[in-house]
């Protein structure tokens, strides 16, 4: 496997051939495209059927089993620093604002829906993309802008298909795209702690202040404020991983009273120090 000059893009291609293929990722975006056959996917207890011309977003840290005797897997991994420069780039803006669900929907939407695409066209384009990918890379090419600019432009495919996902649900079910947006709208005002307040969400949406902390629980499965807990811890987890950013900065940014205060609710709720939790995984 070989990495791209300052980008840290991977690229593997894989040959299931009636062997089952386990792996876990540690990027913030991978994705796993079916080339060719088809087998089954499990993981979390979650079993789903795929065949060529598939795409699936992998959660980071989800332990994935794919089996199959015939398949042909094409691996793209994606850290967070490439993210981050997309969305510097002015040109990215429209794309860059639907990145911020894809961990989301990569745990709770699609990861149960199974391939990316509903859109039959941008499927087909998709894979078109994809190929040249691996095939730019299979030839150790020396332009890794090509490559770059091919990723972005697959990301903006997969932002696509998730509004048209999300317009679906409204018609099948409005509860649901309704959370939808409403943790959509959180996920973009987490480092805003006004703007993530109960009754400014509320007010924002349409619900009843008295009544959005029930309808949250009974959509998730979780209170309110035990999920913006849990999506802080998880973008703090982000920062140690792929930043060098100091603490104190880290907790500024994501609006906790101050380092002590992260450093005490990340042991509580991780069961280690932000510092413990960095230099294990480095």
């Amino acid at each position: 496997m070989r990495s791209l000059h300052l980008e840290g893009i991977e690229v593997k291609e894989m040959q299931l051939e009636g062997k089952a293929l386990s792996f876990k990722t540690k990027d913030f975006l991978s994705f796993v495209y079916v080339v060719k056959g088809e087998g089954d996917l499990t993981y979390d207890e979650r079993s789903i059927r795929f065949s060529a011309g598939k795409l699936f977003i992998i959660p980071q840290q989800e332990l994935y089993h794919f089996a199959s005797s015939d398949a042909a897997l094409i691996l793209i991994q994606c850290p967070i620093e490439f993210i981050d420069k997309i969305r510097l780039e002015a040109d990215r803006i429209e794309s860059c604002e639907n990145l911020y669900k894809l961990q989301y929907i990569s745990n709770n939407y699609h990861a149960r829906a199974g391939c990316v695409f509903r859109n039959k066209n941008d499927e087909h384009f998709a894979e078109t993309i994809i190929l040249q990918i691996a095939n730019e890379f299979k030839n150790k090419a020396d332009d890794y802008l090509i490559i770059r600019n091919c990723i972005s432009i697959l990301l903006n495919l997969i932002a696509r298909n998730i509004i048209q996902s999300e317009t679906s649900d409204l018609q099948e079910n409005r509860k649901a795209f309704s959370i939808m947006k409403i943790i959509t709208y959180i996920q973009q005002n987490i480092k805003d702690r006004e703007k993530t307040g109960i009754q400014v969400i509320a007010d924002h949406f349409g619900i009843s202040g008295n009544y959005f902390g029930e309808y949250f629980k009974q959509q998730t499965g979780i209170s309110y404020q035990d999920y913006l807990l849990d999506y802080r811890l998880k973008l703090v987890e982000t920062y140690l991983k792929y930043s060098s950013i100091r603490l104190s900065e880290i907790a500024y940014e994501l609006q906790f009273s101050d380092e002590s205060h992260l450093s005490k609710l990340f042991k509580k709720h991780r069961g280690l120090t932000p510092g413990a939790f960095r230099k294990n995984y480095k």
